[in-house]
């Protein structure tokens, strides 16, 4: 016996209601009504033309995010999604990417269309910036289109109608203003800091130092009521000390952060609030190909600098003082020593070639008369084992008077080194010494004393240099440190290579009588202080004492050194022998 299929048995109940004439359709304006009122998206799109009656609309995806968040927020579903602790959202995206646009004007007056009692205060680096927004919003409320829809919620109210502050019959109000003037006795149930300070601003730290405790000590307590009201931060990255970094730094579990670059740097995952689920895109996607393609990034980093656009395009500030190498530091040559004492090229190595991978970083290092020089030559691309054993062997072909040719002896490296000991004399098997952090606090004296000088891109052909300043001076924080790898490599082999031991050490140092009064008394007694000390110095760690701990603390020193360096542990070795001429200095010795 065959069975109908569920859509071949109709109901009764369900054939007698076929037999009623079908409901009246939604006249075609109370439809557009509804969806915009449903999907902020939808309301963009048909209000857009008021905003920018000539440049058409463009969408992308991290709008569609962005407009998630901004609905759980008018649905005041915003803790319930995030989580009660949850104050507010960071959303961080590169400049022209529709963010004030969205957040700043279209979402404010689409709450409006269907909770006109919500209050509303906007702030910005500029009060002619935060006015303009606020003329942005009246246009679209004032237009035919919007109160062809709208006009039977609110009009605007008689008693307090300014470009910036305004109120409506339903007693909501938008309210803009800039971070430094006033804002006393007003307050919001929507707080909205869009661009609050500017890239001029952020380069002084009195300045971001301002921003950061107005808004602490202002715009803090304005929610109307705490317990329901959001704060929205919608910005570029300026610094890391800027406001986004100093919420962060203080109270990131109350904050959502969006953060949205426009190269992706690695895989990774964004958590859709409405239905949990996530956009995903890969190490070398773009945020938005069709505004900001590869030819239009490499452009911008061209002209605004790579520190200026790893922070404002790709959310990631770095600091220019911050590093272990710091950015004063950096010395140019503006031209090459005729000949150099020594010369090495130096590679770090990657598995393979994905998009998620490290990069191979190859450089060229020579020495002469205490000075180490950087060559005009860097390589810095993800390569397979193939591309890159024909990279090391271009690279000797160029520079065939290099001496050594370190290569770290990790991830496809042992294979590189088993293959070209048979066709490149000089192959020097590197295993690093210590952590990475130990091996760069190790080198950092050199670029503190001026003795590592890099070529001057105004005089040589070296478009990647900022790049590389920047890996060099961001790190640890630098999202890649292959540049780091390689430079500290060659610069401890070359050291090590040419002295830097004991000897040499208090060779370079005056004073050396006083030095050898120290060394020529009599031991002083141990304590539970001496391999506590070597213990951290061994790390990299800077010793803080007092005078009377200073000769147990540099005898410990001066041992472990020693020791270290009979052990060829060049880099715990020199640690030990800054840290000793950094105390001698503190002590006056």
């Amino acid at each position: 016996m065959k069975t109908k299929s569920p859509r071949s048995q109709k109901p009764k109940a369900a054939a007698a209601r076929s037999c009623k004439p079908p409901a009246e359709p939604l006249p075609a304006s109370s439809k557009e009504r509804a969806n915009c009122e449903k999907n902020l998206k939808d309301f963009v799109t048909h209000a857009w033309p008021i905003l920018e009656p000539v440049a058409p609309l463009q969408w992308n995806w991290h709008l569609d995010l962005i407009c998630e968040y901004l609905t759980v927020i008018c649905n005041n579903n915003f803790r319930t999604a995030l989580g009660p602790e949850v104050e507010g959202v960071i959303f961080n995206v590169p400049p022209r990417t529709m963010k004030s646009s969205l957040v700043t004007v279209m979402f404010p007056i689409w709450v409006w269309t269907t909770d006109p009692a919500r209050r509303f205060m906007f702030v910005s680096y500029s009060e002619k910036l935060s006015t303009q927004h606020s003329v942005y919003r009246r246009n679209v409320i004032e237009s035919d289109w919007y109160q062809g829809h709208w006009k039977d919620v609110f009009s605007f109210a008689k008693d307090q109608n300014l470009k910036s502050h305004y109120e409506n019959s339903a007693r909501g109000a938008m309210f803009s203003t800039a971070m430094q003037a006033t804002a006393t006795g007003l307050g919001g149930d929507i707080l909205i800091f869009d661009d609050p300070l500017n890239p001029e601003q952020a380069l002084s730290q009195t300045e971001r130092d301002a921003v950061n405790l107005r808004f602490d000590s202002t715009f803090r307590s304005r929610l109307n009521n705490p317990r329901t009201g959001v704060k929205i931060i919608v910005m570029q990255r300026l610094d890391e000390r800027d406001l986004t970094g100093h919420v962060l730094a203080r109270e990131a579990k109350r904050w959502q952060h969006v953060s949205l670059p426009a190269r992706i740097e690695r895989a990774q995952e964004w958590i859709r609030p409405l239905d949990g689920d996530s956009y995903k895109k890969n190490a070398g996607d773009l945020l938005w190909e069709d505004r900001l393609p590869e030819s239009v990034l490499e452009g911008c980093k061209t002209g605004m600098g790579s520190w200026a656009f790893h922070s404002q395009y790709q959310q990631e500030p770095a600091p220019m003082d911050a590093g272990i190498i710091q950015r004063q530091w950096v010395r140019y040559y503006h031209e090459l020593p005729r000949r150099f004492e020594f010369i090495v090229q130096s590679w770090d190595c990657t598995f393979k070639a994905s998009a998620s991978n490290d990069f191979v970083a190859g450089q060229v290092w020579g020495h002469l008369g205490g000075k180490y020089y950087m060559l005009p030559y860097r390589l810095y691309e993800r390569l397979d084992f193939g591309p890159t054993k024909a990279a090391i062997k271009a690279c000797h072909a160029k520079f065939p008077s290099a001496s050594a040719v370190l290569i770290e002896d990790k991830a496809n490296g042992p294979a590189i080194i088993s293959e070209l000991r048979h066709e490149i004399a000089g192959i020097v098997a590197v295993t690093p010494e210590g952590g990475k952090l130990t091996r760069a606090r190790a080198m950092a004296p050199l670029w503190e004393s001026g003795s590592v000088e890099l070529p001057d891109p105004q005089v040589f052909d070296v478009p990647w240099m900022e790049d590389y300043i920047r890996n060099i001076c961001s790190f640890p924080k630098a999202v890649h440190d292959d540049d780091m790898d390689a430079t500290s490599q060659a610069l401890t082999y070359m050291r090590n290579r040419l002295g830097g031991g004991i000897i040499e050490f208090y060779r370079r140092e005056g004073k050396a009588e006083e030095r050898q009064a120290i060394m020529a008394s009599e031991p002083v007694r141990e304590t539970a202080l001496t391999p506590c000390v070597i213990d951290a110095v061994g790390q990299g760690s800077q010793i803080h004492c007092s005078a009377r701990q200073y000769p147990e603390i540099r005898q410990a020193l001066m041992r472990a050194a020693q020791e270290w360096d009979e052990r060829k542990d060049g880099v715990r070795s020199l640690l030990a022998l800054n840290e000793v001429l950094r105390l001698d200095r503190v002590f006056g010795v």
